[in-house]
């Protein structure tokens, strides 16, 4: 996994052998380019590993008198000198210590070692798009960019956190900082981590803080405008539309990608588009029909019936590659990966976060009327707290668990919840508390996570994703960001040849009216059940899960490893499982989650 790595060790070791080891973990096919340092006196030694595209400069860089030096990995939007990303965050750093990176706008993680103050210093991007873990040891640390690697040091703990579990049983993913190991930790968005090599102490400290962006109790400002919350998103969604000719973009029939491409303008005349899904789906259609409009270089990527077998190999691959942080619910990413180890482009632009600006769509905290009659912290976190239960919808855990399991994890995902939301709860408004936890949880936990599988392969830009954009936008009234009003004003100034292109999830033209969209949506809606073509699903999850990826689910769910692990109860999941694959109930992503644990425990774990 491409990204940053190192370690400090007071102990004197073998430096170079784990150097070694943790490249060779992060680099295992030998196709990334490796950049490192090593003081074997200091007991330090740190790197890089790319793709060779973002910041192609040799690293680490050091300053004139080689008192601090840098090793980075992303990219900067708004860069403001002359020099390179990893000399211009430097820069910052020696003119302004740990409040560097507060005025830094892009995706990255950095580590700077400071000579005069004997200290390693590692910084993650605002919003945690670039994964940076760590693990704090009795004579030092070690960081990289993946789990996996950190288990290379016989000193890192491999004891599994359980918490974790009880996140993922609940919410399908983790939140807070949490990981599947009790002793590795994910670097807080917005943080900066000091280690001090003389007394080994570690410190964790925010440089910048998610709840700024917001106004309290809903105090939004008349002088703020949609238009100018447009005009932001355009400008970055320019700034990250460079390299044009290894430039990428993965187009749908809804509206966040279609919104990326009308704000591309005359530039995605000539760019990659592709479109990903079954054979006759709505965004095949639509996407096909955008990318003439707009004249881009497009291409369908049919998800056809080879993808249903090998689901084991596939789903181990994915816990692999995403340190078991993302489960095979609901995924296509494994044959996105496939295409994108021959695909033309290198940088890929994504339309993740364009539910910041869709209130009402931002799933799984969409922003119902039931939100805005909350009147109290308790009330907005309860709502929270039941409409993303996605996981454990219609079962008892009381009878899916073991007791002893039961009892260890039944207060921890309104623990974490509390931990993440508790105090901005009682300061933002209700709908402004939900979009929060999107932002600081979904994104950076669960998009993030299937996002590192890509990354493997391309680097990843997420326009929707830009502080000064999301300030702009959240300074709005709900009402005027709850469901695509900003990607209509966006679409309309920018393309407007896509505004009748229809919506993929109403069927209906961006500008219909209310009755024409009310009759579109139903009718839009039926097509989708009975799979028409041209307007069925991108996927057919729930089919195939009852179907081609049953007898793998059912093989690792009850084997004997399984059973060992003393989280389930046999008798109720079975039944759980036959009243899933009869198609009475819907219970795929409880059964897809119970797999990604268990291949979790096989490959991080038990091997």
């Amino acid at each position: 996994m491409p990204g940053i790595f190192g370690t400090f060790k007071k102990e004197q070791i073998d430096l170079n052998q784990l150097m070694a080891d943790m490249i060779s973990s992060m680099n295992d096919e030998n196709r990334f380019r490796v950049d490192k340092y090593i003081d074997a006196e200091t007991g330090l030694c740190f790197g890089r590993v790319s793709l060779g595209i973002l910041s192609p400069v040799d690293q680490p860089l050091k300053d004139r008198e080689g008192n601090c030096w840098i090793v980075f990995h992303g990219e900067l939007y708004g860069n403001k000198g002359a020099s390179t990303d990893p000399e211009y965050a430097l820069n910052q750093y020696i003119e302004k210590g740990d409040k560097c990176a507060s005025e830094l706008n892009g995706i990255f993680h950095f580590a700077i070692y400071d000579k005069r103050s004997e200290q390693i210093k590692l910084f993650s991007d605002k919003f945690g798009l670039q994964p940076l873990y760590y693990s704090v040891l009795p004579d030092g640390i070690i960081f990289a960019a993946e789990v996996k690697t950190l288990l290379g040091d016989e000193d890192v703990g491999k004891a599994p956190d359980y918490r974790s579990f009880a996140d993922f049983l609940h919410y399908g993913q983790i939140l807070g900082q949490k990981t599947l190991f009790k002793d590795i930790e994910l670097l807080a968005p917005g943080s900066v981590l000091t280690c001090d090599l003389r007394d080994c102490k570690v410190a964790v400290k925010k440089y910048w803080h998610l709840d700024k962006l917001f106004v309290e109790k809903g105090a939004y400002s008349s002088q703020a405008s949609a238009e100018d919350a447009v005009l932001l998103l355009v400008k970055s969604i320019k700034k990250r539309s460079t390299n044009k000719e290894i430039l990428g973009l993965s187009l749908s029939g809804g509206l966040d990608s279609r919104g990326i491409l009308a704000g591309l303008g005359k530039d995605a005349e000539g760019i990659r588009t592709y479109t990903l899904g079954i054979g006759g789906c709505a965004d095949q259609r639509l996407a096909e029909r955008m990318a003439r409009v707009a004249k881009t270089n497009h291409e369908f990527i049919e998800l056809d019936q080879g993808y249903l077998h090998g689901f084991e190999n596939m789903a181990m691959n994915m816990i692999r590659l995403s340190d078991g942080m993302y489960h095979p619910h609901e995924s296509t990413e494994m044959l996105a990966l496939e295409y994108f180890k021959k695909a033309p482009f290198k940088i890929l632009l994504r339309g993740h976060g364009g539910e910041i600006a869709k209130a009402a769509l931002a799933y799984p905290v969409m922003v119902t009327p039931q939100v805005h009659s909350c009147s109290s912290s308790r009330e907005i976190l309860a709502y929270i707290f039941n409409i993303t239960n996605l996981v454990m919808k219609d079962t008892d855990p009381g009878k899916l668990f073991t007791p002893s399991f039961r009892e260890l994890v039944k207060e921890v995902p309104e623990q974490s919840l509390q931990e993440s939301c508790g105090k901005v709860s009682g300061v933002l408004a209700p709908a402004d508390v939900c979009i929060y936890y999107y932002i600081n949880e979904h994104i950076r936990r669960q998009v993030v996570a299937s996002l590192e599988i890509f990354r493997t392969q391309v680097e990843i830009r997420t326009p929707y994703v830009d502080e000064v954009y999301i300030k702009s936008l959240l300074s709005l009234p709900v009402s005027e960001r709850n469901e695509g009003e900003i990607h209509f004003k966006l679409i309309k100034r920018c393309m407007p040849g896509l505004v009748k292109i229809p919506n993929s999830n109403t069927g209906a033209p961006l500008d219909a009216g209310l009755v024409r969209l009310f009759i579109t949506d139903k009718f839009n809606s039926l097509m989708k059940r009975l799979s028409v073509k041209g307007f069925r699903h991108y996927t057919e999850f729930q089919k195939w899960h009852r179907k081609a990826f049953s007898e793998s689910s059912q093989k690792i769910i009850f084997s004997e490893q399984t059973g060992d692990r003393n989280i389930y109860n046999v008798d109720y999941l079975k039944s759980v499982f036959d009243t899933h694959i009869s198609g009475r109930k819907d219970y795929g992503h409880l059964l897809g989650t119970i797999v990604g644990l268990e291949l979790w425990f096989r490959s991080f774990v038990d091997n």
